[in-house]
C-alpha cells in the first residue's frame, strides 16, 4: 500500500462512516512498497483491504457500480427491498473491474434479439448503495469518484443526498464506511464546493469533520521520498534509466520530493525524457531542467548558513537543531520565534530551517509560506477561521512563517484572537505536518506570547531566537558583497569611506532599523549617484564622493567655533563651573570630529547638585549642542524618573524603561533623581530598571545620550548599584549652588519674561529674603526663586486688583511691600 494512504487507512480502521479524499496526489500514479504501480483506485483498494473491508465497491458516472476484486462480487441478489427500478427491471447483478477485468450491471434481454447493453439507472445505482451500506454482514466500503461530477448527475442526486445524511447518522457497530473522492485540491476547495451545494447539504458536514481530524487523513499529497525512490529503481529496471552518481542519488530524490510534484509528472520526465534519452539522472540535470529549485547535499544547508554574514547567535542556536532525540523520547518543539529589527535575516534563516528540517526528516518539504497578520485576518464573523484555515493547508510539509505575528493580538476585535486560536489548534493537529515561526519586535513578540497561554506551551523558551543588529563590520560586508556584483570598479579610498558611511548609517539607526535592507538603499543610491556622474564613461570607478552626502564626514558641516555652540548656554545665569565644563567637553568632541579619526559618540553624562540649579535646562542644551555637531540626529530631551521607569509588577519595568529608551533615541534621556532608582535595595523593582538601563546604553551607544542627575552623595550609590553603570557615563558635571547675586538675577530675569518690573526698592528686600532661604534645609535655588516671584505675584494682586484707580504701571511694578515677610 502507497504510504500516501496510510492515514486514510487508519482512519478508516478507526470506524468513521464517511471519509473524504482530496488534494493535488487524487489524480496521481502511485508505487506501493513492492515497486507496484497503481492508479488511484487499485491504491485505494490495497488501503482499505489493509484496513480491513472485505467488500470494496466503486460508484462513479462513467462506470456506475464497479468492483476490482472478485469478493466483492457478493452483492446482495435485491439491492432494494423497496421496491424494483424504473421500467420493472430483472434483478440486477453486479459487475467488476481491476485485475479481474471490466464488467457493469445490466438488465438481462427480454428476447433473444435484444442484447444491447445500458448502464443502470441513478437512482438505481443509489439504492444499490444504500444496501450494501445498510448490510452489515460484510465490511464494505463505497468508493464514490468524481464528486463534483456527480453532483450534476439528476437522477443521482436526491436519493445520494439522502443516503449521504443517513451515512453520516451515528450507527452503533456499523463498520461500512464511504469514502467521497473530490477533485479539489485543498480542503478550502473542498468547503467551498460543499457550501455551494444545495443539493447535497451533508457535504459541509463532511469538511467539519475532517476540519477536526488531526494530520487531516483525506489529504493526499504529492509524493515522498521513498516513493520517488521506488519509481527510481522501478524506471531503471523497467526502462534502463541511469544513474550519474550513486553516491548523490539520495539527494537528488530529497530535492525532487521538495516540489510537490504529482508522481505522474516524475515518471513522466524521467522515464520518457531521461530514460529515452540516455540521460543519467543527477541533480545538476534536474537543475539544468528546471524540474528542481536548487541542488541538495548533506551539509549544503548548514554550509549556507555559515556564509550568511554576522548572526553568530542564530548559527549557535540552529547548530542544536540537527540533535535529534533518542527513538522513545519526547519530542522536542520544532516551532521557534524569531525577535530582532527588520533585515536581520530572518526570513532567509527561515527558509534555511526548512531545509534543514527536510534534512532531518522532519518535514516533507521544507518550503517556507511568509505570510502576515492580514493574510489569516478577515473582517467578517467567521471568515477568519477558514482564512487561517486556508493559509496553513497551503503550508503543510513545510513552514509557516508569520512575519510580524504581534499584530494578531494587537487587534482591537476578536478577529485576530480567532486566527491565534485556529493556528494553535492546526500546530497541534498537524504537528507531524507543519512548523510555525513567528517573527517580530523583540517587546512586541514577549507580548504575543503572552496573548494565549497556549502560545508559550508552543513557542518554548528555548525555542526564542534573537536576532541581533548588524554592527558596522557586518554592515560593511553586506554592503560590499551588494556592489561587486554591480561590477563597477573601486577607486582609492572608497572601501574606507564606505566603511565609515555604513558606520554612520549604524550610529544614527533609530528604532526599527532596517539593517540590510538600509544597506540595500545605501548601495542604490550609491550606484545611481555613480551612474549620474559617469554619464557613459562606465569604466570610471566608484569614488568616496558616490556615497550619499548624509553619511559622509566631509560632508557635514561642523560648526564654526565652540562659542557659537554654547551661546546659549553661556548667556544662562552664574553656573561659571559648568561652563568650563561644558567647554571643554564640547572642544574635545569638535577636536575627535575635526580629525577624523576613531568614533565620536555622544556622551553620557552626570550632573550632580542641588535642586534648583539648571540641570533640565542644561540638559536640553546638551541635546541641541550634540545634534549640532552631527552626534545625535533629534537633539530632543524625553525626561523621566523612577514613576516612569519602575512598575509595581513582576516583569512590567523593563518594557518601560525600554520604551522611554526607544522614545528617546536620536536624543537625550534626562533622569532627574537617579538615584531614587537604587532606593529600595536589591530586591527592589528599581534595581531591574537599572539594569536594563545599562543594557539599552550599550545596545544603543551613539544612537543616545544618557544624562542622569541628582545630589552628589546618593548619586555615587546610584553608580554602585550595577558594575558597568560607571563606565557607561564618561563626564560628571558638578552644578554648585548659587550666590545670592546670582539668585537676584534670576528673580530680575524671570520677572522680565512675565512682564513684571522690579522697584529699585524692591531689590534690598528680595536679597535679604533669598539671602535668608539660603541658609535654610531645602533650600531650592531657582526653584526657590520662582516660589517667591509667585508670592510676590499673589501680594500685588491682593493690593491692587480692586483699587479703582489701578492703572498699567501699577499693576506690573513689583514694590518692597510685595516681598513676604515669612519664608514660608
Amino acid at each position: 500500500m502507497p504510504e500516501r494512504l496510510r492515514a486514510l487507512r487508519d482512519a478508516a480502521r478507526e470506524g468513521e462512516s464517511v471519509l473524504p479524499l482530496y488534494g493535488p496526489g487524487v489524480k496521481d500514479a502511485f508505487v506501493d512498497g513492492l515497486y507496484r504501480q497503481h492508479d488511484l483506485g487499485s491504491a485505494l483498494w490495497e488501503a482499505l483491504h489493509d484496513a480491513g473491508y472485505e467488500r470494496i465497491v466503486f460508484f462513479s458516472l462513467d462506470a456506475t457500480l464497479t468492483v476490482r476484486d472478485a469478493a466483492s462480487r457478493r452483492l446482495p441478489a435485491d439491492p432494494d427491498a423497496e421496491g424494483e427500478p424504473e421500467g420493472g427491471a430483472a434483478v440486477m447483478r453486479p459487475g467488476f473491474s481491476g485485475p479481474l477485468g471490466r464488467r457493469r450491471l445490466r438488465r438481462p434481454p427480454a428476447a433473444a434479439a435484444r442484447t444491447e447493453s445500458r448502464a443502470m439507472s441513478g437512482a438505481f445505482a443509489v439504492r444499490m448503495l444504500r444496501s450494501l451500506m445498510r448490510d452489515e454482514s460484510t465490511p464494505t466500503a463505497v468508493v464514490v469518484e468524481q464528486l463534483e461530477v456527480l453532483e450534476r448527475w439528476q437522477e443521482a442526486r436526491a436519493p445520494f443526498a439522502a443516503a449521504l445524511e443517513r451515512w453520516l447518522e451515528f450507527r452503533p457497530g456499523s463498520r461500512n464506511i464511504c469514502v467521497l473522492v473530490f477533485g479539489g485540491a485543498s480542503l478550502a476547495e473542498v468547503r467551498a464546493f460543499a457550501e455551494g451545494s444545495r443539493d447535497l447539504p451533508g457535504l459541509v458536514q463532511v469538511v467539519q469533520a475532517e476540519e477536526r481530524r488531526p494530520a487531516r487523513p483525506g489529504l493526499l499529497r504529492p509524493p515522498g521520498e521513498a516513493e520517488l525512490a521506488r519509481l527510481v529503481h522501478r524506471l531503471r529496471i523497467e526502462r534502463n534509466l541511469r544513474i550519474e552518481d550513486w553516491t548523490r542519488l539520495e539527494g537528488a530524490v530529497r530535492a525532487m520530493a521538495a516540489q510537490d510534484v504529482p508522481l505522474e509528472t516524475w515518471e513522466r520526465r524521467l522515464g520518457r525524457r531521461m530514460a529515452a534519452e540516455g540521460t543519467p539522472l543527477g541533480q545538476e540535470r534536474l537543475h539544468r531542467y528546471g524540474w528542481i529549485t536548487a541542488t541538495v547535499a548533506d551539509g549544503d544547508v548548514m554550509r549556507r548558513l555559515d556564509e550568511l554574514v554576522g548572526l553568530e547567535p542564530v548559527k549557535r542556536h540552529l547548530e542544536g537543531l540537527r540533535y535529534r532525540p533518542p527513538a522513545g523520547a519526547e519530542p522536542a518543539s520544532h516551532h521557534l520565534v524569531f525577535t530582532g529589527n527588520p533585515g536581520t535575516g530572518k526570513t532567509t534563516v527561515a527558509r534555511i530551517v526548512g531545509d534543514l528540517y527536510r534534512e532531518l526528516g522532519i518535514l516533507r518539504h521544507g518550503r517556507v509560506r511568509s505570510v502576515r497578520a492580514s493574510d489569516l485576518v478577515a473582517g467578517f464573523v467567521g471568515q477568519t477561521a477558514i482564512r487561517t484555515r486556508e493559509v496553513i493547508d497551503g503550508a503543510l510539509g513545510g513552514v509557516l512563517f508569520i512575519d510580524e505575528a504581534y499584530e494578531l493580538s494587537d487587534q482591537a476585535d476578536e478577529f485576530g484572537r480567532q486566527a491565534i486560536t485556529e493556528l494553535l489548534a492546526r500546530m497541534e493537529d498537524d504537528r507531524a505536518e507543519l512548523v510555525v515561526i513567528v517573527a517580530g519586535y523583540p517587546d512586541e513578540m514577549r507580548e504575543f506570547l503572552d496573548a494565549n497561554p497556549g502560545l508559550r506551551s508552543r513557542f518554548p523558551p528555548e525555542n526564542v531566537i534573537a536576532f541581533p543588529d548588524y554592527g558596522p563590520p557586518e554592515l560593511a560586508e553586506i554592503a560590499a558583497r551588494q556592489l561587486r556584483p554591480m561590477g563597477m570598479a573601486w577607486g582609492e579610498g572608497f572601501e574606507t569611506a564606505l566603511g565609515e558611511a555604513v558606520a554612520e548609517l549604524h550610529r544614527t539607526r533609530a528604532r526599527g532599523f532596517g539593517n540590510a535592507r538600509a544597506v540595500r538603499d545605501v548601495t542604490q543610491e550609491t550606484a545611481a549617484r555613480w551612474a549620474r556622474r559617469v554619464k557613459d564613461d562606465r569604466d570610471l570607478p566608484l569614488e568616496p564622493h558616490d556615497l550619499p552626502e548624509r553619511l559622509r564626514h566631509d560632508a557635514r558641516p561642523v560648526p564654526a567655533d565652540t562659542a557659537a555652540l554654547l551661546g546659549e548656554l553661556d548667556a544662562m545665569i552664574g553656573l561659571a563651573p559648568v561652563k568650563r565644563s561644558a567647554d571643554v567637553l564640547v572642544k574635545r568632541l569638535r577636536l575627535r570630529r575635526l580629525r577624523g579619526h576613531g568614533e565620536v559618540v555622544a556622551p553620557n553624562l552626570l550632573f550632580v547638585g542641588p535642586p534648583g540649579t539648571g540641570k533640565t535646562t542644561v540638559a536640553r542644551h546638551f541635546g541641541r549642542i550634540f545634534k549640532e555637531l552631527g552626534l545625535l540626529e533629534r537633539g530632543h530631551v524625553v525626561e523621566t524618573g523612577r514613576s516612569r521607569l519602575v512598575a509595581s509588577y513582576v516583569g512590567q519595568t523593563a518594557p518601560l524603561t525600554r520604551r522611554a529608551v526607544e522614545r528617546a533615541l536620536g536624543g537625550v534621556l534626562f533622569i532627574d533623581e537617579a538615584y531614587a532608582l537604587a532606593a529600595g535595595g536589591d530586591n527592589d523593582f528599581g534595581q531591574e530598571a537599572i539594569d536594563t538601563l545599562v543594557e539599552e546604553m550599550e545596545r544603543h551607544r551613539g544612537r543616545l545620550a544618557v544624562i542622569a542627575a541628582g545630589y552628589p552623595e546618593p548619586m555615587r550609590r546610584f553608580v554602585a548599584a550595577n558594575d558597568g553603570l560607571g563606565s557607561r557615563f564618561g563626564e560628571t558635571i558638578a552644578f554648585p549652588a548659587y550666590e545670592v547675586d546670582d539668585l537676584l538675577a534670576i528673580l530680575r530675569s524671570m520677572a522680565e519674561r512675565q512682564a513684571y518690573e522690579l522697584d529699585p526698592a524692591t531689590l534690598p528686600a528680595a536679597r535679604a529674603w533669598l539671602a535668608d532661604a539660603a541658609r535654610r534645609p531645602g533650600f531650592g535655588n531657582g526653584r526657590t526663586v520662582r516660589r517667591l516671584l509667585e508670592r510676590m505675584e499673589a501680594r500685588l494682586a491682593d493690593r491692587v486688583v480692586d483699587r479703582p484707580d489701578a492703572d498699567a504701571r501699577m499693576l506690573n511694578l513689583l514694590l518692597p511691600e510685595d516681598v513676604p515677610d515669612e519664608l514660608g
